[in-house]
């Protein structure tokens, strides 16, 4: 939440004003963002996104101090003045119902003008910032990320960035037929970072962290994750959610004014407001994030049946993931706090879309798939890495901390040793 007023905005140099910007933007919305490129200067022109940006804290310090004017002035009224107020409120409450009617109405159709179809998945999603309004942070988010990661960039003859370049290639020469796929040209940026990390901005810049190449267990697995962040740039998810929590939080500036008018004191207030932001962010914005994960998903496996990928290693990579955090003793939070689906509920979701994604890369003319089904050979693992674990821990004949076993599949690979070779579709 903002807490800044826009007086603050003037005394921050170009380049922190710029990072304040994108990072205020993409706040709950970390690794998933993705938009267009420009080669323009920053802050050439001043885009409607950045224009609202600015204002909010204006916005809400407004609210805030109108709020509490109304009850300043309430408690300074007569005890008279407040009978004869509350009388002609009653008289007049139809009026006011009226007033308050057309400004829900006046919303509602805000909200209806402004639905837009989701591209591939036809969902109707409201849609206030159009792609023109994005692009100038896309290029301030771009900036930053180069910025920050500018001394951890792998070359290009590095064998992991090669692996990363043929994969993205080979995902958007297979799904080309998509207009939103096609018109991007998608650049590689290899991170050398240990976090399980991926995401793609708007305009096709793909960053990797070297943490997720060591985390999949294979090219099917790396495919089917830069599948799922292509599909948030193509699906315009940053857009989506940025004009979700905008259109929020004008609506919330309504019930702010109200809470600080209605508190009989400061310190009241300050908690009401707490509450209306946690009430929002679990209610509204996180259920709304694991929509879009979700939908990424389902897209990004699509992507990945078109390009021949072996679809069924989708769900291993987030049973590996799972086992990993319940090996190592992290905490298991439950789901409703969580912007992403939670690792088990993931790899069920994409079980259930595997059968429809084997049918997509059927048609797609790829080779039958051979060998046993990943699924089937991960169950395995698991099955004999959990009862090593408890024969080390009965025998207790290791130095070596349980807590924190490492994870050794057979069928793991270090990425630079992965043959990147698709199964290539047969001509006709």
């Amino acid at each position: 939440m903002l807490s800044n007023s826009l007086m603050f905005l003037s005394y921050f140099s170009l380049p922190v004003l710029k990072e304040y910007i994108v990072n205020l933007f993409y706040v709950n919305f970390k690794n998933r963002i993705v938009r267009s490129f420009h080669a323009s200067p920053s802050f050439q022109a001043a885009p409607v996104p950045i224009f609202w940006i600015i204002v909010k804290p204006a916005q809400k310090l407004f609210a805030i101090i109108l709020g509490r004017s109304i009850r300043n002035w309430w408690k300074a009224l007569p005890p008279n003045k407040r009978e004869l107020f509350k009388e002609s409120a009653r008289k007049n409450k139809w009026k006011i119902l009226l007033g308050v009617s057309s400004l829900g109405v006046l919303f509602v159709m805000f909200y209806f003008t402004h639905l837009e179809e989701t591209p591939i998945t036809g969902r109707a999603r409201l849609l206030v910032f159009g792609k023109e309004h994005f692009r100038e942070l896309s290029q301030m988010e771009y900036d930053m990320w180069m910025e920050k990661f500018e001394s951890k960039m792998l070359p290009e003859t590095d064998a992991r960035y090669q692996v990363v370049e043929r994969v993205v290639g080979h995902l958007s020469e297979s799904n080309k037929d998509i207009p939103q796929v096609s018109m991007l040209k998608w650049l590689i940026h290899v991170v050398d970072e240990p976090d399980i990390n991926a995401f793609v901005l708007p305009n096709g810049q793909v960053f990797v962290f070297t943490g997720l190449l060591n985390a999949v267990s294979d090219i099917h697995q790396l495919s089917f994750i830069l599948g799922h962040e292509i599909a948030h740039a193509v699906l315009e998810h940053a857009a989506e959610k940025a004009s979700l929590v905008h259109f929020l939080d004008f609506l919330s500036l309504i019930f702010l004014t109200m809470i600080w008018a209605i508190c009989p004191r400061d310190s009241l207030a300050v908690v009401g407001q707490w509450i209306q932001g946690k009430l929002q962010e679990f209610m509204f914005d996180r259920p709304y994030s694991r929509t879009l994960e979700a939908e990424a998903d389902k897209v990004g496996l699509q992507f990945a049946a078109k390009a021949c990928v072996d679809v069924r290693a989708s769900s291993v990579f987030w049973q590996q993931m799972e086992l990993a955090e319940t090996i190592q003793g992290q905490p298991k939070l439950p789901e409703w706090l969580s912007t992403h689906p939670s690792h088990e509920n993931r790899a069920e979701h994409l079980d259930r879309l595997i059968p429809e994604a084997l049918k997509i890369r059927e048609s797609c003319n790829c080779p039958s798939l051979s060998g046993p089904d990943p699924r089937l050979i991960f169950r395995l693992n698991m099955q004999h890495l959990l009862e090593s674990s408890k024969d080390r821990a009965t025998q207790n004949s290791t130095k070596r901390d349980l807590s924190k076993p490492k994870l050794d599949f057979p069928h793991t690979q270090k990425v630079e040793d992965m043959p990147v070779t698709f199964a290539a579709k047969p001509t006709n």
